[in-house]
């Protein structure tokens, strides 16, 4: 017993601490306590020291200088802005890079294929939506608004159709003659020839901006002509060409005049390619004095 009434006495037992004058020994300060006293201030001081601390670090800009590999908030929202936007700009460039392949294919005279398929709609699965629908609760109002908007994107899709129809058409023809060599693809004759006397005016057959007008080693003297609805005329083996690339023309603009040249051409004809969302269509079915008539 006599070991822990020891052990009691001397953290129970009470310690003064003095402050003398070095010369005169004169009491300047003291201070008077336990043992215990002195662990419990020493530790509620630590207790406090390592709070204070940790709400500098946590709570103060000083976090980012003292925390290995902390990243602010802020930084962390520029980082997912530049991460989003670098996504945005790698979709962008891939159109574009999409944009310029079709062009090249365009000007060499191949075709570009469409690889983009119409989505198709499930007649089982629009019967499963209805159904689940119905089991929402959904009264004959609303089923009724709902059959009013699916028959107005009806309407709206065949809207779009008819629309297609006309940004496919021709306005202008490109020059008045006889078409010596028919739209054969499958021949890489991409579109149709026209003879008529040399130094005879091509025309702009719609509004657009020259995108080519140079020299080809096949095609001659070549201009290319974008159009709105990415739409693309073409007009090759000229002999002289009237515009420049960036010019913007209107329909029925001269834009060059007949020749033969080019390593293709066999004679004085104009060789015009009509190019639409990537595809050659066969400019003779969309030109107004060429179209065949409608069969009665």
């Amino acid at each position: 017993m006599a070991q822990p009434n020891n052990f009691r006495k001397r953290w129970l037992q009470r310690y003064r601490l003095v402050l003398h004058e070095e010369q005169s020994y004169k009491e300047r300060w003291q201070i008077t306590g336990a043992r215990w006293g002195l662990t419990a201030a020493s530790g509620g001081f630590l207790l406090s020291l390592i709070g204070l601390t940790y709400f500098v670090i946590a709570w103060t800009p000083l976090r980012e200088y003292v925390v290995p590999g902390y990243v602010s908030e802020t930084s962390r929202m520029r980082a997912i802005e530049t991460e989003l936007r670098a996504d945005s700009a790698l979709a962008a460039l891939a159109i574009q890079d999409r944009y310029l392949s079709d062009l090249r294919k365009v000007l060499s005279g191949q075709e570009v294929v469409n690889d983009l398929e119409p989505a198709i709609l499930d007649s089982s699965a629009l019967s499963e939506t209805e159904k689940g629908l119905n089991e929402w609760g959904l009264t004959d109002e609303d089923l009724a608004l709902r059959e009013r908007l699916e028959d107005e994107d009806r309407f709206a899709l065949q809207r779009a159709q008819s629309v297609e129809q006309v940004s496919k058409s021709i306005p202008f023809a490109p020059i008045q003659g006889e078409i010596s060599s028919e739209f054969n693809p499958g021949i890489g004759h991409f579109g149709v020839d026209f003879v008529a006397p040399i130094g005879s005016i091509i025309h702009a057959v719609d509004a657009g901006t020259v995108i080519l007008a140079s020299y080809t080693s096949d095609g001659g003297y070549v201009v290319n002509i974008q159009h709105l609805g990415n739409r693309i005329s073409v007009y090759k083996h000229n002999q002289s060409l009237l515009v420049e690339v960036g010019d913007r023309v209107q329909a029925g603009d001269a834009i060059a005049v007949l020749g033969g040249t080019g390593t293709l051409s066999t004679g004085p004809h104009s060789h015009f390619e009509w190019w639409v969302g990537g595809t050659a269509l066969n400019p003779v079915q969309w030109l107004p004095d060429y179209a065949p008539e409608p069969l009665n």
